[in-house]
C-alpha cells in the first residue's frame, strides 16, 4: 500500500510539475489538455464526436489538476489529484472503446514507469 501510495505521488508530482514545464516556465491548463488531447488523437484512433467529447475532458481536468497546485501538503494533494484522475477515467471509459481505454491505460503506466525512473535518478 506503501508502494503504491508513493508510486502515485511521484506520477502526480511528475505530472503537475515536471511534464507540465516549459523553457519560460509551467505551461496552462490549456496548453497541457491540448496536448494531451493531440497524444490521443494521433495513438487512438478517434471518432469526431469522441475527439470533442476528449478534448473538452481533457480540458476540464487540467483546469481541476491546476486548483490542486495550490492545495497544502503533499498527501492532500496526492488524494485530490487522485481523485481527480478517477474521476476523468471513469468518464473517458464512457466515452472512449474498449481498445482504446486500453491504450489509455497503457499511456499511464507507461507514465509511471518514466516518474519511477526520473524519482531515481533524482534521488542519485
Amino acid at each position: 500500500m506503501k508502494k503504491l501510495v508513493l508510486t502515485l505521488a511521484v506520477v502526480i508530482g511528475l505530472i503537475i510539475n515536471c511534464s507540465a514545464q516549459q523553457e519560460n516556465g509551467q505551461r496552462t491548463p490549456e496548453e497541457r489538455a491540448a496536448a494531451q488531447t493531440e497524444w490521443m488523437k494521433e495513438n487512438m484512433a478517434l471518432t469526431t464526436e469522441q475527439l470533442s467529447t476528449v478534448e473538452a475532458l481533457n480540458l476540464e481536468y487540467a483546469n481541476k489538476m491546476e486548483e490542486v497546485r495550490a492545495i497544502d501538503g503533499n498527501l492532500a494533494k496526492l488524494k485530490k489529484a487522485r481523485s481527480i484522475t478517477d474521476e476523468k477515467d471513469a468518464k473517458l471509459k464512457t466515452v472512449l472503446n474498449k481498445e482504446q481505454f486500453q491504450q489509455y491505460e497503457e499511456m499511464k503506466k507507461e507514465m509511471r514507469a518514466k516518474a519511477k525512473q526520473m524519482h531515481k535518478e533524482q534521488q542519485q
